[in-house]
């Protein structure tokens, strides 16, 4: 298939310009100021000034297949990222089974292959079932691919066991993304101290879960320096700690579209889909959140898409599984609320969303450039549309975010150079 988009807007060397951009056999062949081709199986999209971006990278996904296509699966969470302009993620491994030894993480991996078409990177669990303090065997892993470790959603209690973890880290080249979460002190919370909490008496964990781990791990760090990903960060103390240790550590973090624009004291009904875990926090936090992204202490945004199916989610908060989607509009949600209020320009989205995550997991994803494999998104950034049940493809809708206006209406996806998605 050949395609040819006629002016298009884009980033070229971080100068905005606007080219015609010529794709052939799954690559970019040819980018110029006009481009003519007089060819029959030539498909011409005329941008009329829609802005493109690479692929965008998100880090942090769950899939939920196998063990949980209730929720989400393989084939459902593609569309879902189709829609979000997202050609490349990283998958949790919070699955059954989970992906904790060679055979079961090859599993998944033929799994994928068989019903994604995406770059699907499958991360392992650092230690066995997740939530032990058994490690997984890192190198036999390594060897059969993997790369990327995670134990989201349990925070790994035992110093003496996180620092065995970061020595295989460090010794296969690989990377961890942590999720850090003390269990002493969240014990049964599930909700950031705020007024809901007090009406309702809900139960409360203090940000010293997510800060006293951290503090742990840069002491471990001190020693072994080994590649350190911070999923979801939420607190202001916790991105001071890094801001204070980044230049003379191998530390990276990442921060999801939910902390950035939802604060605890925004929750005015007693519900089940404010629910996420690490908590939305104050106020204070969330704009600490966004000078990080701004001064570069935060390195990437990852959307920690969990879907949950409809009465998981669809309750009080007390009885609410943890979690929130945001695959399908990461993209829009920002430029509206970020870039259009002038709290990041859109070139620091984009690299927060796409270069910086691509060079930190060492992804090797496309950029726009000649040669490079064709994975581009076309985005209308003036058109205006709402996040419904229907506009989502993910399997699951649990997002606070229904009915919400947004700017930045993805209109086509391409990947390899074939268009999988089209907004008719």
């Amino acid at each position: 298939m050949k395609l040819l988009i006629k002016n298009a807007k884009f980033f070229e060397n971080d100068l905005l310009v606007k080219k015609d951009i010529l794709i052939e056999n799954k690559i970019i062949k040819k980018i110029s100021q006009m481009i003519e081709v007089n060819e029959k199986d030539l498909l011409v999209y005329e941008a009329n000034n829609k802005f493109i971006t690479p692929g965008l990278i998100d880090v942090h996904v769950h899939t939920r297949e196998p063990g949980y296509e209730y929720k989400e699966d393989l084939k459902s969470v593609t569309r879902s990222a189709l829609v979000g302009g997202v050609t490349t993620f990283c998958a949790m491994a919070n699955l059954n089974p989970v992906p904790d030894n060679v055979e079961d993480y090859l599993k998944i991996k033929k799994m994928i292959k068989e019903k994604s078409f995406l770059n699907i990177f499958q991360m392992c669990a650092a230690t066995k079932k997740l939530n032990s303090d058994e490690l997984v065997d890192f190198e036999s892993l390594s060897k059969a691919g993997a790369k990327y470790f995670s134990n989201d959603g349990f925070g790994i209690q035992k110093k003496e066991v996180m620092k065995k973890i970061l020595k295989q880290i460090k010794k296969t080249n690989s990377i961890i993304s942590i999720h850090l979460e003390t269990e002493s002190i969240k014990k049964d919370g599930y909700i950031d101290d705020c007024s809901l909490a007090k009406k309702y008496n809900l139960n409360t964990f203090s940000q010293d879960s997510e800060v006293e781990q951290l503090k742990r791990d840069i002491e471990l760090l001190k020693d072994i320096n080994c590649n350190y990903h911070v999923g979801h960060l939420t607190t202001k103390k916790s991105i001071d700690l890094i801001r204070e240790h980044k230049k003379s550590l191998n530390i990276t973090c990442e921060v999801t579209p939910n902390h950035l624009i939802l604060q605890s004291e925004m929750f005015n009904k007693n519900s089940g889909l404010f629910r996420i875990n690490p908590p939305i926090r104050k106020e204070e936090d969330r704009l600490a959140l966004i000078k990080g992204l701004q001064d570069g202490t935060i390195d990437c945004i990852a959307t920690d898409h969990a879907p949950h199916h409809w009465d998981e989610k669809n309750v009080e908060f007390d009885k609410a599984n943890f979690g929130m989607i945001g695959l399908d509009f990461s993209f829009s949600i920002l430029y509206t609320e970020l870039v259009k209020k002038n709290l990041l320009s859109l070139s620091e989205l984009i690299k927060k969303m796409h270069s910086n995550p691509n060079k930190i997991f060492n992804l090797k994803q496309n950029i726009i450039a000649e040669k490079e494999n064709a994975n581009l998104v076309v985005w209308d950034l003036e058109e205006e549309f709402e996040i419904n049940e229907n506009f989502i493809k993910s399997k699951s809708k649990n997002t606070p975010f229904l009915n919400k206006k947004l700017f930045g209406k993805n209109k086509l996806t391409i990947f390899e150079g074939e268009i999988k998605w089209k907004d008719d």
